[in-house]
């Protein structure tokens, strides 16, 4: 097979170039599409707004036209402690990104607690902290030296080798006020500011504190003749890290019956300047199940074949005669 020869300059600047994408890609964050499923990632806060437990997963296949691209797996639990509002929970989260199996690994704990503020109006504050390892198997790059003008990669390469883990304590906290028309919510991330880059590059490396902010509404739309409950959830999550900006604005409308608590829960977000994310969902008594797909809105993200989502959650109430709600849950029915 026969090779274009690549010129000198671009022989030394691949090496440079892959570095810097695999600094970028270990400081920046994996964002889900279906935030509400992976709630407690969102916001800690959201630990103690159950009156029960729940275990959810969220799988993610991000640009899948590009080979060996982003996949994220998201595992969590949360329980609620007792009844006057205090809630635990926990995630696991592997992130694989790229050629050289960049990995990382997080596992984080989380408490909060929930508090009536005014009526009807209740707040609940969380904080995090999580154990996390950043990898990467090296002899699986490519670098301009190992090219050969006709055969392609054949020499091996002279290029140093950085570190292949690191290890990092990492904290955040957030807050939720919420009643049962409206929420917001605030949260800092990466407080502590961690180091961690394999390439040992000091002050770049470290993790730049990522601010969010989230807030929704829920409003009955149509409640008779036909004793189909339709509600509408309109959505805004703002999100910012460095000179990284990301505005997300949506809705869910989910569609139920008065004598069941089935619903069909369907969902539109335009991530701006970057995809449209469209959603379907079940929701049953116990459980719920979601689909979402990105659809890039640029050049670049349209030919990368977008973003598959796919989510299933369990959970399950304490029983009312154990007197958990003396202050109200957090109603969250969509994903």
């Amino acid at each position: 097979m026969f090779v274009k020869p690549f010129p000198t300059y671009i022989k030394r600047l691949i090496p440079y170039l892959l570095l810097l994408v695999f600094n970028v890609a270990n400081a920046q964050d994996v964002a889900f599409s279906q935030f509400y499923t992976a709630r407690t990632y969102l916001n800690p806060a959201f630990s103690a707004l159950s009156n029960g437990q729940i275990i959810s997963t969220s799988y993610r296949n991000q640009w899948p036209s590009i080979q060996k691209s982003y996949n994220s797996n998201l595992v969590s639990y949360s329980r609620s402690l007792d009844k006057s509002g205090a809630g635990i929970s926990c995630y696991f989260l592997n992130d694989i990104a790229g050629v050289g199996s960049l990995r990382k690994q997080t596992y984080a704990a989380q408490y909060a607690k929930r508090v009536r503020i005014g009526k009807n109006i209740y707040g609940s504050l969380g904080v995090r902290g999580s154990y996390n390892v950043n990898s990467i198997k090296w002899g699986k790059l490519k670098w301009g030296d190992m090219i050969d003008s006709r055969n392609g990669f054949v020499y091996s390469t002279d290029q140093p080798v950085g570190l292949a883990k690191t290890t990092y304590f990492d904290m955040g906290s957030g807050l939720i006020i919420y009643s049962d028309k409206f929420h917001v919510g605030a949260v800092m991330e990466h407080i502590n500011k961690p180091k961690i880059s394999l390439l040992s590059i000091s002050e770049s490396s470290k993790m730049l504190i990522r601010y969010k902010l989230h807030l929704g509404g829920n409003f009955k739309l149509q409640s008779s003749p036909t004793r189909i409950l339709v509600n509408i959830s309109p959505q805004l999550i703002y999100m910012s890290q460095g000179e990284n900006k990301q505005v997300s604005i949506g809705t869910y409308l989910d569609f139920g019956n008065f004598n069941s608590k089935s619903k069909l829960v369907i969902g539109a977000w335009c991530r701006l300047n970057d995809s449209f994310i469209f959603l379907v969902g079940v929701q049953e008594k116990k459980y719920r199940i979601g689909y979402s797909f990105d659809l890039g809105i640029n050049k670049l993200i349209s030919h990368s074949g977008g973003a598959h989502e796919l989510s299933i959650t369990y959970s399950f109430e304490f029983k009312k005669k154990n007197k958990r709600r003396k202050v109200k849950a957090f109603d969250c029915s969509y994903f």
